[in-house]
């Protein structure tokens, strides 16, 4: 997957958070801090994950954390949302993320 693609995913994740006004402000700016932390990640050029993969491999492990998180308390109420978040971890894995 290209990061075109993965961006595409992070817009409709965003389409269909927007479309869920019952989301609570916490889960709101959880789902906003994963965004944040994923585009952080992506915007890391090669040669800054090769000088320090510590960084990047902590960075990615925060990612999985607070999407799994994500995803345990959106999995009763909001089934759209945790397709979209399970699809988005699935393309970030095989992209090494």
């Amino acid at each position: 997957m290209n990061r075109e693609e993965l961006t595409a995913l992070l817009q409709k994740l965003h389409t269909e958070l927007a479309a869920r006004p019952q989301v609570d402000a916490s889960t709101r700016e959880a789902l906003q801090t994963l965004d944040a932390d994923i585009q952080r990640v992506l915007a890391q050029s090669s040669e800054q994950a090769a000088n320090d993969p510590q960084a990047a491999s902590d960075d990615q492990g925060d990612i999985n954390v607070l999407a799994q998180t994500l995803e345990a308390k959106l999995e009763t109420d909001h089934p759209v949302l945790v397709g979209t978040l399970r699809d988005l971890m699935d393309r970030l894995g095989k992209m090494g993320i």
